[in-house]
């Protein structure tokens, strides 16, 4: 943790704020951000997508070197703590410092539920009234995941789609276990890991009833793609959270992938998840 003109919070695999190629405090909050890769950023929605440092371009050419944080994309995104979100961020689950630091708390907050989220980098704020305050949240770009909706618009192999479906049905019961809402969810802001091949095991921890299941089915637990969270608009925590918000998400998730997933796929789910009851066609709850 280092103090520089404002309150700067460093990942532990991150030595300092010149590793991810800025000079100051100040260099995070610009528009671009200027970093010594300034000049290859690109926005992306609310967020600005940099370079680190010794990161190849377009062309595979190296233009400076290594400063220690590795290379790949980091995606910066600013945010102004004002009105409702700020006294929100604030007063409520989990109480934070700003917009920024709310986001930081959920992801650490889930990944510590063994959920996954973009690797956290950095922390930046600045401005001395708490509902003031500017802040900047620095995360890596998680590498080999495409959103939900793409996976869906692109794989075709029925065993990968049920793998993807199966392991979005572990997600969202951890995420329930987690205490954490997340209304914002939608299908472009969950990813799936795109090769399944090389993906890392699932880390729900401590629920004998979803090894069984994966038993059941003949799923290797390292053989689910994980399934990340990259929205965190309108996350709280909750202490206790029936099924009653997961089964409106799912049915959100499932309208909206509308011709994307087949009727036996959409069903499946909704069954599994204990959205619809076993009223369904009989095909549906046989499926192992």
């Amino acid at each position: 943790m280092t103090q520089v003109r404002g309150f700067l919070k460093l990942a532990p695999d991150v030595p300092s704020l010149e590793a991810l190629g800025a000079s100051s405090l100040d260099d995070l909050f610009a528009d671009p951000p200027r970093t010594v890769t300034s000049d290859r950023a690109r926005r992306a929605g609310e967020r600005w997508i940099v370079p680190l440092p010794g990161t190849p371009d377009d062309d595979g050419r190296r233009h400076e070197k290594p400063r220690g944080a590795g290379t790949g994309l980091l995606h910066v995104q600013r945010f102004h703590s004002g009105g409702f979100a700020g006294f929100r961020a604030r007063f409520t689950q989990p109480r934070s410092s700003s917009l920024a630091a709310r986001h930081w708390n959920v992801m650490c907050h889930l990944q510590a539920h063994g959920l996954a989220t973009p690797q956290l980098v950095a922390l930046a704020e600045r401005g001395v009234s708490p509902l003031g305050r500017e802040s900047v949240l620095v995360t890596r770009d998680l590498e080999g995941f495409v959103s939900l909706r793409t996976f869906f618009e692109t794989v075709t192999k029925s065993a990968d789609r049920r793998r993807a479906l199966h392991s979005l049905e572990l997600t969202l019961l951890q995420l329930e276990r987690a205490g954490v809402s997340l209304p914002g969810i939608t299908l472009d802001t969950l990813l799936v890991q795109r090769d399944d091949e090389d993906c890392v095991a699932l880390k729900i921890v401590n629920l004998q009833s979803e090894q069984m299941l994966l038993k059941e089915r003949r799923l290797g637990r390292t053989r689910l793609p994980a399934i990340a969270f990259t929205s965190f608009v309108d996350a709280r925590f909750v202490r206790s959270q029936g099924p009653a918000e997961r089964h409106e998400l799912v049915r959100s998730l499932a309208n909206a992938a509308g011709a994307l997933v087949t009727r036996r796929e959409r069903l499946e789910l909704l069954v599994r998840l204990g959205v619809t009851r076993s009223t369904a066609p009989a095909f549906v709850s046989r499926c192992s």
